[in-house]
Parts: structure tokens; C-alpha cells; sequence
């Protein structure tokens, strides 16, 4: 039983990583965590089934920590996913002083589609709240014409977001740089702060800013396209894991 559990979620993974390398690509090295996790579940179910023909019995003990490990492991992966999706959920309160938008890939002039949601998201917060200013922060990455702040500010612009309310960041290369070098055009860090990104990056995100002075930050998360969920998702929970021994967040 197990080990026909074991082949079927091997089968599940490889077959998830050769879907994103056809539909999406395999920029995101952590893509690879799927084929090298089905192989190791159909390895692992081979193994099984060799041993149970040759009468091969592993110690009570060896077995016993096995188990035990692998289920500390499923605990702690579950538990910082439900705090992920909780956190990637919850609705920031209004009135805040800046709207910070994280950068992400763009494609000449156009927002892919995970910025165009984090924007879209900003936007209406925006509109709703006309006192906001809203930092974008990118800078220009690899394989892109301009900075990823001059797309996202002209799309908030294109939306009917005056630009005497858009600040641009145009150095930043990551998470960690946007927020620190968005701090730099505000007024304090005590001011109220709405960090937007995608749902699955919030936790990460607002506990990078947090982390970094900022004493008074929500999040507002976006989506993102549901194929690239899973890959999302599971890849966040090690960063948060990361994140968290290293004392990042």
C-alpha cells in the first residue's frame, strides 16, 4: 500500500516538473525540487519492494526514528504553510501612509503577469484611499530594458494613479533591497506601511520589513497564476524556514 502510494506521488512530481518546464520554463531552479523529489519517492518505493522479496527487515528502531523524523518534517512543512496562506490572505486596515510594491520580471515594457496582480492590487487600495502614496521598487534586472519601477509606475499611471502620488526605487535587486531602499524615500519608519506582493511571498515579505525598522507594516497579497501555485508555495516554505534560522525574519 505504502509503496504503491510512494510510485504514485513520485509519478505526480515528475509529471508537475515536466508540465512547468513546457507551460512556464526553468528559470525558478527550485523547479527542479520535483523531478529530484519523484525520483527519490519512486527510489525509495523500489527499494521497498526489493527488500520486502529479499526478507530484508530494517531494526524496530531505525524504523521507529524514520518515521518519526519524517512525520517532524510534515508537522513543521504543514504548519509554516498554513501560516503562509493565512498571513497571504489577510486584509491590510486603510488609511496607510505608503503602498510599497515589490518588484518582480518584466518583459520589455509589460509586467508579467505576478507584478501586473501585485499592481492591480495597489491600484485599488489606492483608490480607496486618496491620501496614499505608493513607493515602487525595482531596479533593472537581467534580460530587462528598463527598471521594473519605470513599468510599474507607468502602469499605476495608465490606471488613473496620479503620478504626484507615485514614488519610483530604481536600484534594488531583491526582497531585501526594496525594502530597505524604499525606506529611504519615507518620511519615518513608524509610518503606516502596505507591502504588496504576491499572497504566497507576504509572510516572507512584511517580516523582511519588520526585520528592518519598519514598526508599523501590513501586508496585501495578489495572486498568481494557480499551475505555478504549488511550485510557489512549497518553494516559500523553505525560504521562510530559511529566513527564519537565519534570523531574517
Amino acid at each position: 500500500m505504502l509503496t504503491n502510494a510512494l510510485i504514485a506521488a513520485g509519478a505526480v512530481c515528475i509529471f508537475y516538473f515536466v508540465m512547468y518546464m513546457v507551460v512556464v520554463d526553468l528559470t525558478n531552479l527550485f523547479t527542479w525540487f520535483w523531478l529530484i523529489a519523484g525520483a527519490g519517492l519512486i527510489g525509495i518505493a523500489l527499494l521497498r519492494r526489493y527488500a520486502e522479496k529479499k526478507g530484508i527487515v530494517l531494526p524496530v528502531a531505525v524504523k521507529r526514528t524514520v518515521r518519526a523524523a519524517a512525520c517532524l518534517a510534515l508537522v513543521v512543512f504543514f504548519a509554516v504553510e498554513a501560516v503562509i496562506i493565512w498571513r497571504g490572505a489577510a486584509k491590510p486596515a486603510p488609511g496607510a501612509d505608503y503602498v510599497l510594491v515589490l518588484g518582480a520580471q518584466v518583459k520589455g515594457k509589460t509586467p508579467t503577469y505576478a507584478l501586473a496582480k501585485r499592481l492591480d492590487a495597489a491600484c485599488a487600495y489606492l483608490k480607496e484611499n486618496p491620501d496614499t502614496l505608493v513607493i515602487v521598487s525595482g531596479g533593472k534586472g537581467p534580460g530587462e530594458d528598463v527598471a521594473e519601477a519605470v513599468v510599474m509606475a507607468d502602469y499605476l499611471e495608465a490606471r488613473g494613479i496620479a503620478g504626484s502620488r507615485i514614488l519610483t526605487e530604481l536600484k534594488s535587486r531583491n526582497t531585501d533591497e526594496n525594502i530597505r531602499f524604499s525606506m529611504e524615500l519615507m518620511e519615518s519608519p513608524e509610518d503606516a506601511v502596505v507591502l504588496v506582493t504576491n499572497h504566497f511571498h507576504v509572510y516572507r515579505g512584511v517580516g523582511v520589513a519588520k526585520k528592518q525598522g519598519l514598526t508599523h507594516v501590513e501586508g496585501l497579497g495578489a495572486p498568481t497564476k494557480w499551475y505555478t501555485a504549488p511550485n510557489q508555495y512549497v518553494r516559500e516554505a523553505f525560504a521562510v524556514l530559511k529566513y527564519k534560522i537565519c534570523g531574517q525574519i
